[in-house]
């Protein structure tokens, strides 16, 4: 999620979380007045006391739908108690989406901690805002759990006490101010704790990223699988050997220019209009168009691998002639060639008579090469007016950085036993894993370099249920 869609949904969501609470002030405003002008009370309610329980109100509705009603049902029974694991999993990832959304989670908070001191004269005691903080957000994380449309998370909670406290200490700072009539360093102090001990810790962790020789692994889990209750059975034979591969890097991982000069080319090729904001979508950039018609068009580069796609989302393309094979064929090859997108080993088809297909031939020893190399393919289609409808460039280009030693069979079969794998759909009690087949493969880090991993794969219970993971292969 990027910093646009996360205003746009703020903005979506605050528009009904101040209405819900311009009806819910004026219901209980008019309850007062009641008790004013009828039951003849003596309780009055100042001013800043209303502004501030508005306020309040107001964040509540907001942090109810952005919660709550702003996703589906789709996280039945989801609990994650594994502590700092949404952080592992940022590191692994180096998911600069995963980082926003733990400082989103830590300042959707600091109103509530803020705002409480001024409406509630017994929270100006920390103790009493931690308790708070601790039960609205354990109350919104079991909510969540029950209706599916949350993952009941530890770091949540967490996160959300941090914010809490943030708001907490600045609002006691200014209270301090105003009574105090001068300024004193220990509440100051307290407001600059979190904030530097956040800035401190995404100091120390981009240092060591960047001076680490090689990327993250998103194949790495953020907590181990349980395996205590699961059969393993090795159907293959697993060699203590330890050998040595090549390790690439994608020559175009992390080049923008090179997606501002496709983006101009291929505008220029059909011709098509790209607005000017380059979006951010996960770990990859795009920006949206319009085709010669009007059609709504989207480009996206694949940042990490090189790899971009166009597409204008029409489901039905045209279906191609002989004659109109030649020509497109020969009219996107030159276009390829004068952008330096087309490798010298390809072969040319056709797919179900509306696809024009280059595909790279495959090479052999890749693990003991010392030479650049592509792989992957292309895809065009178009629509049933002639124009652009889809562009797939799915080709990588690879150079060689060096050969590395790397753990035996064995040793990454251990690391499987010890449950040190992504699994996406967790094991259930008395499952039995067959492992089969383990070969040695290749997948991109974080930094476009390209990895030897190994590959295993198998079954869960039946031949029916299949199942693969990676373990990377490089020594550490």
């Amino acid at each position: 999620m990027d910093v646009i869609t996360i205003f746009q949904t703020l903005f979506h969501w605050g528009i009904i979380a101040l209405a819900g609470t311009m009806i819910l002030l004026l219901t209980l405003g008019g309850v007062y007045l009641i008790y004013r002008k009828l039951f003849h009370g003596k309780k009055r309610i100042t001013i800043e006391k209303v502004i501030c329980a508005g306020l309040l109100i107001c964040w509540l509705f907001l942090v109810f739908c952005l919660t709550s009603m702003s996703r589906g049902a789709n996280f039945t029974d989801s609990i994650n108690v594994d502590f700092l694991s949404g952080y592992i999993s940022a590191w692994n990832n180096w998911s600069i989406s995963e980082l926003q959304l733990i400082l989103f989670n830590i300042i959707m908070f600091t109103p509530l901690g803020f705002l409480l001191p001024l409406l509630w004269k017994k929270a100006e005691k920390m103790w009493v805002t931690v308790v708070v903080s601790l039960c609205l957000t354990g109350g919104i994380e079991v909510f969540q759990l029950l209706t599916g449309t949350g993952i009941f998370e530890l770091d949540d909670l967490f996160h959300n006490l941090l914010g809490s406290m943030f708001g907490y200490f600045c609002i006691m700072a200014g209270l301090d101010v105003a009574r105090e009539k001068k300024l004193r360093l220990a509440p100051f102090g307290k407001v600059f704790l979190i904030p530097s001990l956040i800035a401190l810790i995404l100091g120390v962790v981009f240092w060591t990223y960047y001076n680490q020789p090689y990327g993250n692994m998103d194949i790495l889990p953020a907590a181990d699988q349980d395996l205590s209750a699961i059969k393993i059975v090795q159907e293959w034979e697993s060699s203590c050997q330890k050998v040595s591969a090549a390790v690439y890097q994608n020559k175009f991982s992390g080049d923008k220019s090179r997606f501002e000069k496709i983006r101009g080319a291929i505008a220029e090729l059909e011709p098509l209009t790209f607005s000017r904001a380059i979006r951010r979508e996960n770990e990859n950039i795009g920006c949206l168009g319009e085709n010669a018609e009007g059609a709504e068009c989207r480009m996206i580069f694949f940042s990490r691998t090189g790899e971009w796609s166009y597409t204008t989302f029409v489901e039905t393309a045209a279906r191609l002639t002989e004659e109109t094979i030649d020509s497109l064929r020969v009219r996107y090859e030159e276009w390829m060639n004068e952008q330096e997108l087309l490798p010298e080993n390809l072969e040319f088809s056709v797919q179900n008579g509306d696809t024009l297909r280059w595909d790279v031939l495959p090479i052999s020893s890749l693990f003991e090469g010392e030479k650049a190399f592509q792989q992957g393919s292309v895809m065009i289609r178009l629509d049933k007016s002639g124009l652009l409808a889809d562009f797939f460039y799915q080709v990588t280009w690879n150079e060689y950085v060096c050969t590395e030693p790397i753990i035996s069979e064995k040793e990454a079969y251990e690391q499987v036993r010890r449950g040190k794998f992504e699994q996406y759909v967790p094991f259930q009690p008395g499952d039995t894993l067959h492992i089969t087949e383990c070969k040695l493969e290749y997948r991109y880090d974080t930094k476009g370099f390209y990895q030897p991993v190994y590959e295993f794969s198998g079954y869960i219970n039946s031949s029916e249920n299949l199942w693969v993971c990676q373990i990377p292969a490089l020594q550490q």
